[in-house]
């Protein structure tokens, strides 16, 4: 399962980091060593990270979240994502039994 991973760190938090023995660097490494993912970007402005992720391991982002929330100050948003090709093979089954699901209740 594919998972955008996006947080951003406080700027105190942020600061301590970038003091930190190798800074950003080995914070930043840490978090990808650990998650690998397929993409990766950083915003230019802010402290903040974006991640596409794809792992069946919920341990890994547990650990990942932990990671997040002890170093950079802040819980990641973690939402599962889908491919535009896997979104037309779920999507239209799940959509149509919700909606059956929906009226059989008289909604």
């Amino acid at each position: 399962m594919r998972y955008l991973v996006r947080f951003e760190a406080s700027n105190e938090a942020g600061s301590r980091i970038d003091r930190s023995a190798g800074g950003a660097e080995a914070a930043i490494g840490a978090i990808l060593d650990l998650l690998k993912p397929e993409t990766f970007y950083v915003s230019v402005f802010r402290r903040e990270l974006f991640m596409i992720v794809n792992t069946d391991d919920l341990a890994v982002l547990s650990e990942a979240t932990h990671l997040i929330q002890l170093a950079a100050g802040t819980s990641p948003d973690v939402t599962p994502i889908m491919t535009a090709n896997e979104a037309m093979t779920i999507l239209a089954p799940t959509i149509g039994n919700a909606v059956k699901a929906v009226q059989a209740m008289g909604l």
